[in-house]
């Protein structure tokens, strides 16, 4: 059966993660404080990433384990800070309690088609990003408070991008490109691999959990599995794009595994056509949603309570 064999949370959008050996589900089906900050252009709240600026993948990340494994502000000390660090220069704290004589800085952003308002960190936050990223930036985070209504309705909340809604109907996330979770599996990355002159490490592709023990491209026909104390519901095959091919470790920018993926992992070869863009997508990796709030351990066992039928539109049909 398979296992939970990796975790890994990412506070800030494009930034280094953090791996975990339990990861909690907060109110959002995401795990707690995940692209929770976002790196914006200063002029125009516009979000970045390493699509943009590789240098972002050198940046560290780092949060304190009561923060991960709590219920978010309001049970934290006043030193509790998400922690950025990079080479040759001095780390910087951002508090996650924002003093309380401290009025809220708000800022316009965009992510992807979402347009609103997430709430600024500061001048300080903002040189030191600038400095490393060699680019004026603003750090701002998800001011949204996942509960009844709909997200549509406030302005600091962020629904699943209609062009997904499909896939994802009611659900809200921070600053995640599409879904609140993502799984990928150690096998099929292994089997890609193999197809590679030079393998590449898991993080390339930015997984919040990873599942090991079945054979490559299982997850494919998974639908619902069960797992610690959550059912994880895959939705939608991932799309990978430029940042897999970003060395995370050197920031330096190749051609692979886009090149290769196109020759075996592409929407038209894999007859997943639901969308007339799918075509030409290529994929690695399943979009995820959970209706609970829970925790993942590494080394749960993997149960797989429904698999996809091969008429459904993966599969090319409509």
């Amino acid at each position: 059966m398979p296992t939970i064999s990796g975790l890994f949370v990412y506070p800030v959008k494009s930034l280094k993660g953090i791996e975990l050996t339990t990861a909690q589900v907060g109110n959002a089906g995401a795990f707690l404080y995940d692209r929770h900050w976002l790196v914006v252009r200063e002029s125009d709240g516009h979000f970045y990433t390493q699509r943009q600026l590789p240098r972002m993948a050198l940046v560290e990340t780092a949060l304190p384990p009561e923060a991960l494994l709590g219920e978010g502000w309001g049970n934290l000390g006043p030193d509790a800070a998400l922690t950025l660090s990079a080479h040759g220069v001095e780390p910087l704290q951002v508090p996650l309690e924002p003093a309380a004589d401290m009025p809220a800085m708000m800022k316009n952003v965009t992510c992807w088609g979402w347009s609103g308002i997430a709430r600024d960190e500061g001048d300080e936050a903002a040189a030191w990003l600038s400095d490393f990223l060699r680019n004026p930036v603003r750090l701002v985070r998800y001011a949204g408070q996942p509960g009844a209504g709909s997200a549509d309705a406030d302005p600091a909340r962020r629904p699943i991008d209609p062009k997904w809604r499909r896939w994802g109907e009611g659900y809200e996330v921070a600053f995640p490109d599409q879904y609140p979770l993502l799984l990928l599996s150690e096998d099929s990355l292994g089997a890609l691999n193999e197809r590679l002159d030079m393998p590449l490490p898991m993080n390339r592709f930015r997984p919040n959990i990873v599942v090991s023990g079945g054979s490559p491209f299982a997850e494919d026909k998974w639908v619902y599995l069960r797992a610690g104390d959550l059912e994880l519901n895959l939705r939608k095959p991932c799309g990978r794009c430029k940042i897999t091919t970003t060395n995370q470790t050197t920031a330096e920018v190749g051609q692979e595994p886009l090149r290769e993926l196109r020759s075996f992992r592409s929407g038209t070869l894999l007859k997943w056509i639901p969308e007339p863009w799918w075509r030409n997508e290529v994929y690695l990796g399943w979009h995820t949603v959970t209706w609970s709030r829970g925790a993942l351990t590494v080394g749960d066992t993997i149960t797989v309570t429904a698999t996809r039928d091969p008429s459904d539109e993966f599969y090319g049909v409509h």
